[in-house]
């Protein structure tokens, strides 16, 4: 029999089994968790406190393995961020790596392994079939946008699944200032056009 590639089953929803190396909150488990009070001070940083170290930003998917660097998709990413001169250590240097959290919003790599981020559990369809919540999230993401072009934002390099990019475009409708946006296809067997576009628009 032929060595194929590793295949995970996915849950009755058809989903990825979650994954949490420090365990999950069950207060942070579903759109209930939108008012946990350390989401909620997840959301007051990044509105009132944190600044982005660099002009450009890497915004990805979040994952369902927690903390997200362990993932197999943020380890390719972490790969080819190497390869391209853009790695310092333990963190990426040049480019201010985000993820897309549909629960805290934004988690800058550096953050991935705190608390509230290393525990929580909310797939994107959650969000998308709860208006309220859905609204929620991407009115936070919008105005966060917003905060980070005046803290220095400029551009960003967007690497996002369908669901991911719902959120994304609906907070850009109503955000009043977004940064400059170059978008690469999500697709996990070549990163070969995230690389051409992290190396163009940082080096331009």
């Amino acid at each position: 029999m032929g060595r194929g590639r590793l295949a995970i089953p996915k849950d009755e929803r058809g989903r990825f089994p979650a994954r949490h190396v420090s365990g999950v909150d069950p207060g942070l488990v579903g759109v209930r968790a939108l008012d946990h009070p350390s989401v909620r001070a997840w959301h007051r940083w990044l509105l009132e406190v944190y600044e982005p170290r660099f002009r450009v930003a890497l915004v990805t998917p979040c994952s369902n393995v927690k903390p997200y660097p362990l993932s197999p998709t943020s380890r390719k990413v972490a790969g080819l961020l190497r390869r391209l001169g853009l790695w310092n250590g333990f963190a990426p240097q040049g480019v201010e790596w985000l993820y897309l959290s549909d629960l805290l919003v934004f988690v800058p790599y550096w953050r991935a392994w705190d608390y509230p981020a290393c525990c929580y559990e909310l797939h994107p369809e959650e969000v998308l079939g709860d208006r309220r919540a859905f609204e929620r999230v991407v009115g936070l993401l919008a105005a966060v946008v917003e905060v980070l072009v005046g803290r220095g934002l400029e551009r960003v390099v967007l690497f996002l699944p369908r669901r991911h990019l719902r959120i994304w475009e609906e907070a850009r409708s109503l955000a009043s200032v977004w940064p400059l946006e170059v978008r690469v296809g999500y697709t996990l067997f070549s990163l070969r056009p995230l690389g051409e576009a992290l190396s163009t628009v940082i080096g331009g």
